[in-house]
């Protein structure tokens, strides 16, 4: 008898041995939830997660929802923290996945990885409302040029919000108007005028905006019933005068879930937030009123998920003690960190 045929897997597969947030092609998707283990320390996480996303779920809706929506996920290089945050993006989203003429719902592959029923029956409840789900690195995310100082997370966040709902990922000021034109039924005439008018569609062209703006301006101008004159203006200065506030921000969320009807939710996953962040306080003082905001606006129904390679607390700690006194308020927005250990699987 041969070793390799002791094993229930074939042991001469390919291993991904890094876990990446932007990896999602369908053989390591399968691969990832395939072959996830529950262990004791991640069975315990799994059960505090989904009681805290069904208790927002049933007490979101109150009067004054105050409570929680950020979950930290601690722990350091090799304890699982990106393979768990991806395996709960998975979760949240349960989408359905393919693999060898094989097709499972995420949850089905918990089916039997999930001991406790009860725990089963909580974590399918959970995902009963459709939630969208934006997982990124945020490093590669802000890439260069998205901004500085404390704008640079809210400029990523704003970044992906751009990207689930369609518009212009890496131009901003290009998303605004989209939105705008979303927001008065008008985005559907634009891009057919568009396309129309020079044969390409318009999201295959507005990366190259500035090489048609005499065709935006056109465009514009018949879509919008404007004179060309002030659709010049505005595009002429649509990139430098564009702002972005935690709270236009916060009220586009806020927008978007409601379209999308009252027990819609949305969860941002970030990974490798920690590290991103480091010791610049006012990175830390974003997230904390991103988190903060959000849970205002959106009433818990928009999550906030990171993880990091410290818990919150020693990251706070590397800081100044008068800064750290600024982030007392992030502590009320964030369950008690999800914390890994680098032990072995048992």
């Amino acid at each position: 008898m041969l070793i390799q045929n002791l094993f229930e897997r074939d042991i001469f597969r390919a291993i991904n041995g890094v876990v990446k947030a932007d990896q999602i092609d369908e053989t390591s998707v399968w691969q990832e939830l395939d072959e996830f283990v529950i262990t004791r320390e991640l069975d315990r996480h799994f059960r505090q997660f989904i009681a805290w996303y069904l208790e927002a779920a049933e007490h979101g809706a109150k009067a004054d929802p105050t409570g929680k929506m950020g979950v930290w996920i601690s722990g350091f290089f090799g304890s699982g923290k990106s393979h768990l945050l991806k395996v709960l993006s998975y979760l949240l989203k349960n989408n359905a996945h393919s693999f060898e003429g094989e097709t499972k719902r995420t949850v089905e592959f918990f089916e039997g990885k999930v001991k406790d029923p009860m725990l089963f029956g909580d974590i399918k409840r959970a995902m009963a409302d459709e939630t969208d789900v934006v997982l990124f690195n945020i490093d590669a995310k802000a890439g260069h040029g998205s901004g500085s100082g404390r704008d640079l997370i809210l400029r990523v966040f704003l970044k992906v919000l751009n990207e689930l709902q369609g518009y212009s990922g890496d131009h901003p000021h290009i998303a605004n108007m989209e939105r705008f034109l979303d927001g008065k039924g008008k985005l559907r005439p634009f891009e057919e005028a568009f396309k129309k008018l020079i044969g390409s569609d318009w999201r295959a062209e507005r990366d190259a905006y500035e090489f048609h703006q005499d065709e935006i301006v056109k465009v514009l101008s018949e879509t919008l019933g404007q004179s060309e004159e002030s659709c010049v203006r505005w595009i002429e200065g649509a990139e430098d005068k564009f702002t972005v506030s935690v709270e236009s921000f916060c009220r586009w969320v806020k927008e978007y879930l409601d379209s999308k009807g009252p027990r819609h939710r949305i969860a941002f996953l970030a990974d490798e937030v920690g590290g991103f962040i480091g010791n610049d306080s006012h990175l830390m003082l974003s997230l904390q009123t991103i988190t903060e905001e959000l849970g205002t606006f959106c009433r818990r129904r928009a999550w906030v998920i990171v993880t990091s390679q410290e818990d919150m607390d020693a990251v706070l700690g590397d800081m100044s003690r008068v800064k750290k006194q600024d982030f007392s308020k992030i502590q009320g927005r964030f369950y008690q960190p999800l914390s890994l250990s680098s032990a072995k699987r048992r």
